[in-house]
């Protein structure tokens, strides 16, 4: 049975090579996102370990909260007091006192440099217990308060060089010029850690810009043989102390989640190809059960038992499964490689990757052997009941009746609907989410299921558009011939297209609820504002605020203040606003005071939203303790609640607060320009003010709604070509399923053309079959999801997504698709349909 088994998957290779290319694409983007993540995991952390190579302890406050990816969110200091007695610790050789923090500079062509990593700015005295991290390339180290030296990744990304003046600033302190005295790179010739820019400071002008002058560090490397245990005793309960390999490892956190993230994605896009493939692996298996009828027939009537017959047919799947998924291996490993490669030059500024391929690894090989085996079960049993005798003769078994696979699949379809509604009506107590979650599952299931009924409707339907023809209409009824397999071909192309459209009206929605948002709520006609970018939070100065209001066509403006760094409400995480006048902020913004008053608004009052109010169980008159991001406690009595504004819910505080904010300037303002005035030519004098302001821009409500919504077309992007897997895997579905027709239909085509059907005729038939497949796996998948995308608006409600859209676009771009990719998969099948010997194919038993 091996010795037949082995000589009839060499006569069928072209169709066993496209079934493994199916397992090959799922197995190999499984192991490359194990493989990413593992690499630029190890890559990060020993690329950080570098720099921590000479530290032995490293000293920071308890109070301290740092997130290294950024630099942001630093609290707590030590004093220079305490380097005193670090240093007089036993074991102490060398000590760094760092302060270290963000701070934004200004490149030649007048934006900031590093907008997407942060420019992390440092004393340079920091380096004393540093040997060897830092190598100097030109000039010196800054010996003066107005002098620099920069990293090299700062030097390339700023457009600046040495002996150049740049201006820094940071979110607590003014801008100053500095004069760029040195340029060095890191420990193996790099020019940054991980894709962040460096400036190096005196110590006092370090302090100024990151610890607003006070005479504190942020960190405190130490060097030498140093007991931690005893140096944590020695500094008190106030001070936390961590040898330089915990410290290493903390933070190198912040930077894996990056590839992390990246790492999982590649991991769902792999899965998804996966179960794709299950399709094609059961179509593929049918195919060869239906071409080895009469050798089965044969085999069972000289003695092979069904056993024997359903190990023959997993046999081919384990050879498939193995060969495929180990070629699928290897190739994971070198696209694990090079999408390293590209996460390193894109994200890390070229770390140095040292390839890492965990045991983990193993499980991708797993995953393609066992899918396949499992995938072909189902058509293995089915060969074991092969009659020998009424498989003699070359036949096509007429398709199974619909009405089991019907029953179930409305059971099941049923069960997650009825999930989806408990969820939607707040009826599945607090876990809404995960019961919404499990009945999309579980529908989308059941939608599976129920595919071979709904394919005789639509197949039809579509069928019709294309009935122009003799040949129409036979593609027609050829692709409405066998449900069970039309649907199980149609159900590849229709998963990805569920996900791609379900993502796509995700995306519609948010700008569409973010368009009405702005349009309800908003009485301005500019915005400025800056792009959040992982490293850069937009501001700018007071004084360009005072001059915005001064233009002669701008009616008001209202100006927003935020801070969410460390900030609590009643010792929960909570945003605190302010704004300067914030009655005629809300104005622009379209709030109305239901209670109370914002005028004359005390120091220590509160504004709230009535949503936060039911929220929070507040109500005027009540009080609550603020923590701002400085540190600072307040207790603030709430004066007034606001009615329908959606804009920032949350606490409004007076603006003598605002000196406590982690960044005491304005992140955005809404102008309301004077009636009749033109609203471009006062765009452009805001544009021109704007001018020394590198970190914002100005523009109208249209634009700013693309500008905040910009980064989910990335998104969805990104989402499609992914996807592309799964659409490629649904092509060879297709091609292997027209080519079971034509070879079914062997006799058939060869009595079509005996009769006048010219090649070009048999061609059409084959490619109109091809083209309705792929549509009705196109619409049925455009069904599913935007029915997907309107479920997960529905339970996001709630939190603020109020509309509905569809991307009406992308869905005639996704049909059009949709035609072509029938177009390409009929192209064989068709050629071999066309070149069927006449006499032959009568002939042919």
């Amino acid at each position: 049975m091996l010795r037949a088994t082995l000589k009839g998957m060499a006569s069928r290779k072209a169709r066993l090579a496209l079934t493994s290319i199916a397992v090959l694409l799922g197995t190999m983007f499984v192991a490359a996102a194990m493989i990413l993540t593992s690499t630029m995991d190890n890559s990060v952390r020993g690329a950080i370990a570098d720099g921590y190579s000479s530290v032995d302890a490293v000293v920071t406050s308890n109070e301290a909260e740092t997130d290294w990816s950024t630099g942001q969110g630093t609290t707590g200091t030590v004093p220079a007091e305490m380097i005193g007695r670090v240093e007089s610790a036993p074991g102490v050789t060398d000590v760094g006192p760092a302060v270290e923090g963000q701070v934004n500079a200004i490149g030649a062509d007048g934006k900031l440099v590093g907008a997407f990593a942060p420019s992390i700015g440092f004393n340079w005295e920091s380096l004393d217990a540093q040997d060897g991290y830092i190598e100097m390339r030109e000039g010196g180290e800054p010996t003066a308060d107005d002098e620099v030296a920069v990293s090299g990744k700062f030097i390339t990304d700023s457009g600046l060089e040495l002996g150049d003046t740049v201006t820094v600033y940071s979110y607590t302190a003014d801008r100053a010029d500095y004069t760029i005295v040195g340029v060095y790179g890191l420990s193996g010739d790099r020019d940054s850690l991980a894709g962040e820019t460096q400036v190096g400071f005196t110590t006092a002008e370090a302090q100024r810009l990151m610890t607003e002058g006070e005479d504190v560090y942020t960190t405190v490397y130490v060097a030498g043989d140093v007991d931690t245990g005893e140096l944590s005793e020695a500094l008190g309960s106030d001070y936390r102390v961590q040898t330089g390999d915990e410290a290493s490892e903390e933070a190198a956190e912040g930077f894996a989640v990056v590839a992390d993230f990246m790492g999982y994605i590649f991991l769902g896009f792999g899965l998804v190809a996966v179960f794709v493939s299950v399709f094609l692996i059961i179509n593929t298996f049918t195919i060869i059960v239906a071409q080895r009828q009469r050798e089965l027939a044969l085999l069972r009537a000289i003695g092979a038992g069904r056993g024997q017959v359903v190990r023959s047919v997993l046999a081919e799947a384990l050879v498939i499964g193995v060969i495929a998924s180990i070629i699928g291996l290897g190739l994971g490993v070198l696209l694990g490689w090079g999408l390293s490669q590209l996460v390193s030059s894109s994200l890390f500024d070229g770390l140095p990757v040292e390839l890492l391929v965990p045991p983990t690894t193993l499980w991708a090989l797993a995953v393609g052997i066992g899918v396949t085996l499992l995938s072909a079960l189902v058509p293995a049993t089915k060969a074991s009941g092969v009659p020998p005798v009424a498989a003699m003769r070359a036949a096509v078994n007429p398709p199974k009746p619909l009405r089991t696979i019907t029953i179930a699949g409305a059971i099941v379809f049923a069960a997650g609907a009825v999930l989806l509604v408990l969820g939607l009506t707040d009826n599945l107590g607090g876990n809404t989410l995960t019961g919404m979650l499990t009945g999309i599952g579980i529908a989308f299931v059941g939608i599976t299921m129920l595919t071979p009924i709904i394919s005789r409707p639509l197949v039809a339907g579509l069928g019709a558009i294309m009935s122009w023809s003799f040949s129409g209409k036979l593609g027609k009824l050829n692709a409405g011939r066998n449900p069970r397999r039309t649907a199980i071909t149609a159900s590849a192309l229709m998963i990805a297209v569920a996900l791609i459209t379900g993502i796509a009206s995700l995306v519609s929605s948010i700008k569409a609820t973010t368009s009405e948002v702005l349009d309800l709520n908003l009485n301005s006609d500019l915005i400025v504002s800056g792009a959040q970018g992982g490293a850069n939070l937009p501001s700018f100065s007071r004084q360009t605020l005072a001059e915005l209001r001064g233009l002669p066509d701008v009616d008001q403006v209202g100006d927003v203040y935020i801070d969410f760094f460390g900030t609590q409400v009643d010792g929960q995480d909570a945003p605190l606003s302010s704004s300067e006048d914030l009655g005629a902020s809300l104005e622009v913004f379209g709030g109305t005071v239901s209670e109370g008053s914002v005028e004359d608004l005390s120091a220590d009052g509160v504004v709230i939203d009535e949503d936060t109010a039911d929220d929070r169980g507040l109500g005027l008159g009540d009080t609550v303790e603020a923590t701002f991001g400085d540190g600072a406690s307040e207790t603030l009595r709430v004066e007034a609640i606001l009615d329908g504004y959606e804009l920032t819910d949350g606490f409004w505080v007076a603006p003598e607060q605002i000196e406590h904010f982690t960044l005491p300037k304005p992140m955005q303002a809404y102008i309301d320009v004077a009636e009749g005035a033109d609203v471009a030519a006062v765009q452009e004098q805001v544009r021109d003010l704007l001018a020394d302001e590198p970190e914002v821009g100005v523009a109208n409500n249209a634009e700013f709604v693309e500008q905040q919504t910009s980064q989910l077309d990335f998104i969805l992007i990104s989402v499609q070509i992914l996807l592309m897997l799964a659409i490629i895997i649904a092509i060879i579905g297709v091609v292997n399923t027209l080519v079971l027709s034509v070879l079914e239909r062997t006799r058939e085509l060869g009595l079509l053309r005996a009769v006048g059907m010219t090649r070009g005729q048999a061609r059409l038939m084959i490619t109109i079959e091809s083209v309705i497949i792929c549509m009705f796996g196109a619409v049925l998948g455009i069904a599913v999801g935007i029915g997907l995308g309107w479920t997960v608006q529905q339970a996001l409600e709630s939190e603020g997504l109020t509309q509905f859209a569809l991307p009406w676009l992308l869905i005639v771009v996704y049909l059009i698709a949709a035609v072509v990719v029938g177009l390409l998969a009929a192209i064989a099948p068709a050629a071999r349909a066309a070149k069927l010997n006449v006499l032959g194919a009568i002939a042919y038993e």
